[in-house]
């Protein structure tokens, strides 16, 4: 678990320094409301509260919060969070500003916050906290929308045109799905899903793989060949995933009696990426590459495995200490003319998690 810390814990230093930004942003803002004066002591107030704010959102949404709210109204949640980052901005704003006048006169630090809160000045305040929380929270729910970077890509004009690139993909998909939806029924099934995807996400992000669809009870996550290879982080996923789900097991078995399993295939190859559709723009990529490790995948329940790695794949794999790969023999993929070597790869009993490269 070592990996979705260290993802948490730069999630977090990611949190402070858009704080900063976004307090020195809001600095110079009310630079220009106040009366003439240097802009320098506004940017400085801005960015200490921007960090105390930073830090506070960051432990929030990062170890708190998150997986906590799921099932809970949506606007009712949405007022929660904006009450709350509302309150924490404006707590920031009386320290800040009341520590910022007790050293800059003789008044002590209790009653410098205090003239602050009564002050001309703080209604205004209030009001940009509020903007700044609306928005803030807007954001922080429109990310999950879409991968990290693919805002960036979409603006910068990448994959507008066909881009031929390796890359690896990851399908995998609900062990006895057939039986647990029929058991379960439509509504609750669907939450299950729901609670699984949300449940291992903190893994696809850690190992800084990217979702390229959800399918039914399938996931496909994907990486550019060099990082889905680097420290094994594709294999690395997938045991990650397996694990957070196993650490939820109570939790599964109390409100749904199952806890979902996951069966993996992996497979690497080149494929052709671009940006496809206009009623709903989405990163799309083709090839056959897609083909090969969907028919992996498919070989799992018939071994008996739970994850197969194509040799492809497997020779530019350094596989950690904890894991370890079995030889399933050539196979024969439907609508391949050539067979290929899989390989099933289990936990060993030595080595441990390690974390991936930022």
């Amino acid at each position: 678990m070592r990996a979705i810390v260290a993802k948490r814990m730069r999630a977090t230093v990611r949190f402070v320094a858009a704080g900063v930004a976004i307090g020195a942003v809001v600095g110079l803002l009310v630079h220009q409301m106040d009366p003439p004066g240097s802009r320098l002591p506004h940017v400085s107030r801005g960015v200490a509260i921007g960090i105390l704010v930073g830090i506070f959102v960051g432990i929030g949404e990062e170890w708190v919060f998150i997986g906590r709210l799921r099932w809970r109204h949506y606007l009712w949640v949405t007022a929660a969070r904006i009450a709350l980052y509302t309150g924490v901005i404006v707590a920031a704003l009386v320290l800040v500003n009341g520590g910022w006048t007790a050293l800059t006169s003789d008044t002590g630090p209790f009653e410098s916050m205090g003239l602050y809160a009564t002050g001309d000045t703080v209604a205004r305040d209030f009001v940009l906290a509020m903007m700044v929380a609306v928005v803030g929270t807007a954001f922080l729910e429109v990310r999950h929308l879409h991968n990290p970077g693919d805002i960036r890509n979409f603006l910068l004009g990448r994959y507008r045109f066909p881009v031929e690139e390796s890359r690896v993909f990851l399908f995998a998909d609900l062990a006895g799905s057939t039986s647990i939806a029929e058991r379960l029924g439509d509504i609750t099934y669907s939450r299950f899903i729901g609670d699984r995807y949300r449940d291992v996400a903190g893994a696809i992000l850690a190992w800084h793989g990217h979702v390229y669809q959800y399918v039914g009870d399938e996931v496909v996550i994907s990486w550019p060949l060099e990082k889905g290879l680097a420290n094994a982080a594709c294999v690395e996923c997938f045991f990650a995933m397996t694990d957070l789900l196993a650490s939820a097991s109570a939790r599964y078995e109390r409100i749904y009696g199952e806890t979902p399993r996951f069966r993996a295939g992996l497979h690497g190859g080149p494929v052709v990426a671009t940006w496809v559709g206009l009623a709903k723009t989405e990163l799309a990529f083709h090839g056959d590459a897609l083909n090969a490790i969907s028919r992996i995948q498919g070989l799992c329940k018939q071994h008996g495995e739970s994850c197969i790695v194509s040799a492809t794949l497997m020779d530019g794999l350094t596989l950690p200490n904890h894991l370890c790969a079995r030889s399933l023999g050539d196979a024969e993929l439907r609508g391949k003319s050539e067979s290929m070597e899989l390989f099933a790869i289990d936990r060993s009993t030595a080595g441990a998690d390690t974390a991936p490269v930022a």
